[in-house]
């Protein structure tokens, strides 16, 4: 996790990289732009000093020049743009003193709320909107990282949600046991207890647990017959038998390992219905009961949609396929056979 925070704020840096400074105006365009605007000025300053120098013609009943008229103009927008700018500069600050190098006054036209001439302002402007999109390329990011911390965080509850119920599951079973076995009960405490072991092990899976069904599979000789089951249909608890090989059931026999089938495909020979009816399965996994690397069982969990189980359900649904060994080993003692098959002291 700390790993995936790190890697993100180096993520925020990129970004800001990226996106808070503006790519500034080519010098072509710059140069296009200052050449346009002259032209326009000069067409402007031709059209109306003719008009303004025929007004004056008139009046003054001599000629009066373009030219003289563009001086007149040009004197008079020099005085007034000098007069602006040292008005202007007294109000930017109470240091700025009036009068000449030799009579400075004391500056009484300080204005605190005067911000100087367009260029400052733009370059304020300039920095706004840099932090604007600094903050902005900021809060994406942050909203990107809040959703994974979220989808992280759900994933978290996700697991100690599942690890609480397994602590829960795991004391009603034993409390269970320890009461069943201390009855001496004579017809089926056995079974009693893998049927409650089955029906605790579907709730402990981290997705959807309606969609779950269970099948507990024992070798009787050459054959691998469900002996438990949860959501499965008699017909297909008394006719789904296996060899060693045959189906996922013996696949998993055969292998000796656990697997998760997660997407199952049409052509795979493992999932033969056998001619018998059963609902559609989506995923499904398989634990061997193994006791002294002899298999004595298979435990088989289906969904009836794709991707059903993950890796922390195989880890956490070990612990039930134990119990269902431990029982089934009780129950051949108590029964007086033999647990590997044959006699006794045989473990063929």
């Amino acid at each position: 996790m700390e790993n995936e925070l790190k890697q993100q704020d180096e993520g925020v840096v990129e970004i800001n990289q990226e996106d808070k400074y503006e790519k500034p105006l080519g010098w072509f365009m710059k140069s296009l732009c200052y050449g346009v605007a002259l032209g326009l000025v000069l067409a402007i300053l031709y059209g109306f000093s003719g008009i303004f120098a025929d007004i004056l013609t008139n009046i003054f009943k001599h000629e009066v020049s373009r030219m003289k008229v563009i001086t007149g103009l040009s004197i008079i927008f020099f005085i007034f743009k000098l007069t602006i700018n040292l008005g202007n500069h007294w109000r930017s600050a109470p240091q700025n003193e009036i009068g000449t190098a030799v009579t400075n006054f004391p500056n009484p036209f300080y204005d605190p709320s005067y911000k100087e001439g367009p260029i400052m302002l733009q370059r304020q402007y300039k920095d706004l909107h840099t932090e604007y999109k600094t903050n902005k390329a900021l809060l994406k990011q942050s909203q990107k990282i809040n959703l994974e911390l979220q989808e992280i965080l759900e994933q978290f509850y996700s697991k100690v949600r599942v690890l609480l119920r397994h602590n829960e599951n795991s004391n009603r079973l034993l409390k269970s046991l320890n009461y069943l076995y201390s009855q001496s009960e004579e017809n089926g405490y056995i079974k009693r207890l893998l049927r409650a072991t089955l029906n605790e092990c579907i709730t402990i899976l981290e997705k959807d647990q309606s969609d779950k069904s269970i099948s507990l599979f024992k070798v009787q000789g050459e054959d691998l017959k469900i002996i438990e089951s949860v959501r499965i249909n008699a017909e297909s608890v008394d006719k789904r038998i296996f060899k060693k090989g045959e189906g996922f059931a013996g696949y998993v026999w055969e292998n000796e390992k656990s697997e998760i089938v997660n997407v199952i495909e049409e052509d795979d020979e493992r999932f033969d219905d056998q001619g018998v009816a059963a609902t559609p399965i989506g995923s499904i996994m398989g634990i061997p009961l193994t006791v002294d690397e002899q298999i004595i069982g298979v435990l088989c969990l289906q969904s009836e949609t794709i991707e059903g189980f993950s890796e922390a359900d195989l880890r956490t649904v070990e612990f039930y396929a134990r119990l269902c060994t431990f029982l089934i080993l009780h129950d051949k003692i108590i029964n007086k056979e033999s647990v590997w098959g044959g006699n006794q002291d045989d473990r063929s």
